[in-house]
């Protein structure tokens, strides 16, 4: 009977000490939470420096989302830094050097295909992976599956291009005088189902009769490394209905966002990563969606909305002020911050 009575109370006593201790626990991580909330980061921007391949990854889109993000900051040092943002589009994979010995490591793989990065076990602790051109596509540009969750344990981040304010069209009230435009490029394998695409178009629109109201190809200078072109986004701002059309076997252009921006009415080739992130677009609310294999269903929406005019350009500013108000970059800064910020250590 004493036993048992000392047992009991034994047994009290630990609870009590438990309790205690659990209190004490979840204190700390409480306040260790709440100082990662509260605090603005100092975020580094990782660059090798003698690789000139990113330009717009680690110049345009880093730079105005880290910047202009309400909890981030850029500090140049990176041992000055919260935050290691790795910004990598596998150029040269093997002269790239990593920020092997830092903590709090986030690899920005922007690099087109769906293979991961080569470098990423070198990375002391790395706390986040996000990556462009999430999936795999079949010879139709149809998608097969995520080729990136099979090879890294704990998966990866799907990640995309965003809108950039170099890339917004102030005015897009204004008249617009071209019909149809499509900008696409058809060389090269990966531009073989973008080829397709332009032929439907171009069919669509000489059937139609509406050459002298058209456009396709090529406009202005710009190109992947290079500042946003001017005379090309003009183009885009004076058009109604954009085509476009993402590589053949990865997804992820700069065209879908410039498109957006613009306030034309977009038509895109089917994604699937758009549908992972925060705030996805909604087919025929935000842009049109169409089928890289159904020309007939191609051709019924064009018809459709170049008869409906006002919808088409209700569609338009409705996608234009979606990725406004949800797929900027900062937002994007959102997105990882939101993944990764636990894992932060902090000093």
């Amino acid at each position: 009977e004493i036993l048992r009575n000392e047992q009991t109370k034994f047994s009290d006593e630990m609870r009590v000490l438990e309790e205690k201790i659990d209190g004490i626990l979840a204190s700390r991580s409480g306040t260790k939470e709440q100082d990662t909330n509260n605090r603005v980061l100092k975020v580094h921007i990782w660059d090798d420096t003698t690789l000139p391949m990113g330009y717009r990854e680690k110049k345009l889109y880093s730079v105005e989302g880290f910047s202009t993000h309400p909890r981030t900051t850029l500090v140049d040092s990176a041992e000055d830094a919260d935050l290691i943002a790795w910004v990598s589009v596998r150029g040269n994979t093997e002269k790239e050097i990593p920020p092997t010995n830092y903590s709090n490591v986030v690899l920005l793989d922007y690099a087109d295909g769906c293979n991961v990065h080569q470098k990423r076990g070198e990375l002391k602790h790395m706390i986040g992976y996000f990556k462009r051109s999430f999936v795999l596509r079949d010879k139709d540009s149809v998608y097969v599956r995520n080729c990136t969750l099979e090879e890294v344990t704990g998966g990866i981040f799907p990640f995309s291009y965003s809108g950039l304010e170099a890339l917004v069209n102030k005015d897009i009230h204004k008249e617009r005088n071209t019909l149809i435009t499509s900008v696409l490029r058809t060389e090269g394998t990966h531009n073989k189902v973008r080829s397709r695409v332009v032929d439907w178009t171009k069919s669509f629109i000489e059937q139609h009769g509406l050459k002298n109201k058209s456009s396709l190809g090529d406009v202005g200078s710009g190109y992947s490394a290079s500042d946003f072109d001017h005379t090309y986004l003009s183009h885009l701002a004076d058009s109604k209905i954009i085509v476009t059309c993402n590589p053949w076997n990865w997804e992820g252009d700069f065209r879908l966002w410039e498109a957006l921006l613009s306030g034309a009415l977009v038509m895109v080739d089917k994604m699937a990563i758009p549908h992972w992130m925060p705030h996805p677009f909604v087919h025929k609310k935000h842009l049109i969606f169409y089928d890289t294999t159904n020309q007939s269903e191609f051709n019924s929406l064009l018809e459709y909305y170049i008869e409906h005019e006002d919808e088409a350009r209700r569609i338009g500013e409705a996608g234009y002020n979606f990725v406004l108000e949800h797929h900027m970059s900062k937002d994007r800064v959102s997105y990882i911050l939101d993944n990764i910020e636990s894992r932060i250590v902090l000093d």
